[in-house]
């Protein structure tokens, strides 16, 4: 399902790194026993041609790695061995800027849509239609990138990334509502298939290039707190600022992606195709990251409305809204490498009964400091669970990993977040906040068998050891 490889050499505290020697036959079976050597350089040999050494982990170097330093792995090479600190700083301003635009679109697209007369029935099917296109365009996506290098990704997020500010522009001039509705499906679809192309490169960074994933995604969180208090204060009330400030953010994830490294993450994804023996747990991380999202629906959808209803104010809303945000920084800040190494299934079971512990918290008490604590919770029922599942998409699926990142992406966050919204609406217009939060909690725990299978799988996986493919 994954391959395991050699441990990496660290840095000594001196500078020097040891001299290893790894045999061909721990690599290739039935290869000769002719020693491969590498040795590390001084640091101070190695500086940036500003006469600054970069340190990057435990190692100083200024690319991440070197393309000796993984022998088991040579596919990986040539990718390792390009990524410098700029792309990772192009990876972080790409993160960023995405979600800034989230930050911008939740809450400010249907104003800007009432702005421009359509009435309530025409925005519900218009911000339908900005969720269908979530659930079609990344898979489809996938499919025709997967295998292809970073250089075509790259030029697929940047194409990607254009559409969708010349889109974002239209939106000031389209008078009709099937206008709209075309302009607003394929902005939808420019801007959901970037998402995990640029996770699928994350990945392969975090394995080849000893770069943090969560490191990297936490300047999304990041980004989207900024817009969303600061927003307001851009727009100044006149909406039709709105599209010209999201097609800024698009120019930005287009520029961003342009430094994105050259190398091939498809060969780096172990340069293997994917199994049935890896197509059959992928499939329970379907439906479990289905169910996760799906039991976010009362969340997402009415939580303000329900705090508004128990009598809080405006600011309190925010606050409670941003303790969520702030934990989820903290956890992919903090213990997002732990995480990537866990027993994928394990860390999902976790995740899935802190979900139903919070759910079925909201249903039975407003109490402000009751909130705040089960606010905290959300590092663990979106941040853990995305950051293990986008790691063992890319450990089990190898070249196949870019339709596979797009079908996690259309399952959970498309499909799952807009069907359990809609149910939610329903439950909380015929019944109320709590009993639809209750019913949150009873997805989670549903959940738990297909976790419990992904676990069983990886078990299996660990004590069968690395494969020869």
């Amino acid at each position: 399902m994954y391959n395991q490889r050699p441990p990496r050499p660290s840095a000594m505290s001196s500078g020097w790194a040891p001299r290893h020697t790894i045999s061909d036959s721990a690599c290739q079976p039935g290869a000769s026993s002719r020693p491969i050597e590498f040795s590390s350089q001084p640091a101070t040999s190695r500086q940036s041609s500003k006469g600054r050494t970069r340190r990057i982990g435990q190692m100083w170097r200024k690319p991440l790695m070197s393309a000796s330093a993984w022998p088991c792995n040579r596919s990986g090479d040539s990718f390792a061995a390009m990524v410098s600190v700029r792309a990772l700083h192009h990876i972080r301003v790409f993160y960023a800027a995405y979600f800034a635009a989230m930050g911008l679109i939740l809450p400010f697209f249907p104003v800007f849509l009432d702005a421009r007369g359509f009435n309530a029935g025409e925005i519900g099917m218009l911000v339908g239609l900005l969720a269908a296109a979530k659930v079609v365009a990344p898979p489809c996506a996938g499919a025709l990138l997967d295998g292809r290098d970073a250089r075509r990704l790259r030029l697929a997020v940047m194409l990607c990334a254009g559409l969708a500010a010349w889109l974002a522009l239209t939106l000031a001039y389209v008078q009709s509502w099937a206008g709209m509705a075309v302009v607003v499906f394929l902005f939808g679809a420019a801007w959901a298939v970037m998402l995990p192309l640029t996770d699928g490169i994350s990945v392969a960074l975090s394995d080849f290039a000893e770069v943090d994933y969560g490191r990297l995604r936490v300047w999304g969180s990041l980004g989207f707190i900024v817009a969303s208090f600061g927003g307001g204060m851009l727009l100044g009330g006149d909406q039709r600022l709105f599209p010209w400030w999201l097609a800024s953010l698009m120019l930005v994830l287009a520029l961003a992606a342009r430094g994105f490294p050259p190398g091939s993450p498809s060969a780096a994804m172990h340069a293997r195709e994917a199994t049935a023996e890896d197509w059959r747990p992928f499939g329970w991380l379907l439906l479990t990251g289905f169910l996760m999202q799906a039991s976010h629906g009362a969340y997402y959808g009415f939580f303000s409305l329900y705090l508004a209803q128990a009598g809080y104010a405006g600011w309190q809303i925010g606050g409670l809204w941003g303790i969520g945000v702030l934990a989820e920084v903290v956890l992919m800040w903090r213990s997002s490498a732990w995480i990537s190494r866990l027993n994928a299934g394990h860390v999902f079971l976790a995740c899935l009964l802190l979900a139903a512990v919070r759910w079925f918290g909201l249903a039975w008490d407003a109490h402000w400091w009751w909130l705040l604590s089960l606010q905290c919770l959300h590092a663990a029922t979106f941040a853990a669970f995305h950051v293990a599942a986008v790691t063992a998409v890319g450990r089990w699926m190898g070249r196949r990993h870019a339709l596979a990142q797009g079908w996690y992406s259309a399952m959970g966050f498309g499909l799952g977040g807009t069907l359990g919204i809609m149910v939610c609406g329903a439950i909380v217009a015929r019944a109320g906040f709590a009993e639809a939060f209750v019913v949150c909690a009873a997805l989670a725990l549903l959940a738990l068998p297909a976790a419990w299978a992904i676990a069983s799988a990886e078990r299996r996986c660990r004590r069968a050891g690395p494969r020869s493919d």
